[in-house]
């Protein structure tokens, strides 16, 4: 995108703020100059109107990801570096996670209702997917909780996401032009189909959380 003082690359979160269940989505531009620059805006549903919060330099890094993840009132984005930028939705303010250094490119993810990381690697032959997830309690550290494989099936970049019973979301190759939803069962080991096909690597998925919100009536009542 254009900018009279170089170009912008934008940069998105969504979720709900905790206190007052209002929808934000908050937009950071990083204007590439010669220094790098931050505006962040919020736009709230209720107001309908973007509100600049933040401008200047980067917090921390202005490298991030596109992907992010929303828990407990927080988004989260994993930036260059051993590093994931939060904002918190109600005081909007901007904060950090440090991550372990082992972890290169960890991809940040939502694991049991808390915040995971996923880490690709080789194991042997074989790309295998270590699953990491946060301690209770926003400070505490990230642990290891089980590495998903299965035989005969490379791993990398095929974890989709996880169900709220635990089981992880794949793609799998199911030839050399198409893919198939997976569910992994990581107790078992096992993997059951859910009969959802497609072309190779072109499934997403994201979670979402239930609602009586009416977005398109602002007056209306609930019964």
């Amino acid at each position: 995108m254009g900018s009279p003082y170089g170009y912008t690359v934008y940069v998105v979160g969504f979720g709900v703020c905790p206190d007052t269940n209002d929808p934000k989505l908050v937009k950071i531009n990083v204007i590439k100059t010669p220094s790098i620059c931050w505006e962040v805006q919020v736009f709230t549903l209720s107001s309908r109107v973007w509100k600049t919060v933040y401008t200047g330099a980067p917090f921390k890094s202005f490298d991030l990801m596109w992907n992010h993840v929303f828990i407990d009132g927080i988004i989260y984005w994993r930036s260059s570096g051993s590093l994931i930028i939060s904002f918190d939705l109600k005081s909007e303010k901007f904060g950090e996670v440090c991550i372990p250094e082992r972890l290169v490119i960890p991809f940040v993810v939502k694991v049991n209702e808390s915040l995971g990381l996923l880490e690709y690697y080789k194991q042997g032959e074989m790309w295998v997917c270590g699953v990491w997830m946060r301690n209770d309690g926003v400070d505490k550290p990230f642990t290891k909780i089980y590495i998903v494989k299965v035989e005969g099936k490379s791993m990398l970049n095929r974890v989709l996401g996880f169900r709220n019973n635990g089981e992880v979301v794949l793609q799998l190759d199911d030839d050399f032009e198409g893919s198939e939803i997976e569910v992994y069962e990581p107790s078992s080991g096992r993997i059951n189909s859910v009969g959802i096909s497609g072309e190779r690597l072109t499934f997403t998925a994201w979670s979402y959380m239930k609602t009586l919100l009416l977005l398109d009536e602002s007056n209306s009542i609930i019964h």
